[in-house]
């Protein structure tokens, strides 16, 4: 192959790759252009958050609690049916170690009609709860867990450390 033959197929590779890169950005450009007025949106269609705090420090007396909030949000344009079996289910909680064996879950020591409980939540609107978890200091020591939350019938697991 002579010298001219190599350069005139370099020159064209080097123009060919100009090319896909100015795709490649206009491409770029169009999705952050649509994220960026909203017209894509980039979250779940219903997401569930958690913010976890530990109020106090543990110690082998206690008393021991994490204090919850949860947010369920629709991010869509439409209404989003909730129904659980009764008021009791709206939040549910258990907690975990790091390898997922069982250390406590929530008391049934609510009373509650087994009547089921139906809402709405319109389109592009959230929710919240805030709960206190109260925590057996015979069964939670400090170190890493798996919490496991259920709000509405939307689930999360949220990894913590007790302190």
């Amino acid at each position: 192959m002579s010298d001219n033959n190599r350069r005139d197929a370099a020159a064209r590779a080097g123009n060919n790759l100009t090319r896909i890169s100015l795709v490649f950005l206009a491409v770029a450009g169009v999705i952050v252009f649509y994220v960026g007025t909203g017209r894509i949106s980039l979250s779940e269609p219903v997401e569930l958050t958690a913010n976890i705090s530990q109020p106090n420090t543990w110690t082998e007396t206690g008393p021991l609690s994490l204090d919850v909030t949860v947010t369920l949000a629709n991010n869509t344009e439409e209404p989003l049916a909730l129904e659980t079996g009764s008021q009791c289910d709206i939040f549910r909680w258990f907690l975990t170690d790091e390898d997922q064996n069982f250390v406590q879950s929530q008391r049934g020591e609510e009373t509650c009609v087994e009547v089921p409980v139906r809402g709405e939540l319109e389109g592009n609107h959230t929710i919240s709860g805030n709960y206190t978890l109260p925590l057996d200091t015979s069964r939670v020591k400090p170190g890493d867990y798996i919490l496991f939350l259920k709000y509405w019938g939307h689930e999360r697991r949220e990894p913590i450390t007790i302190d």
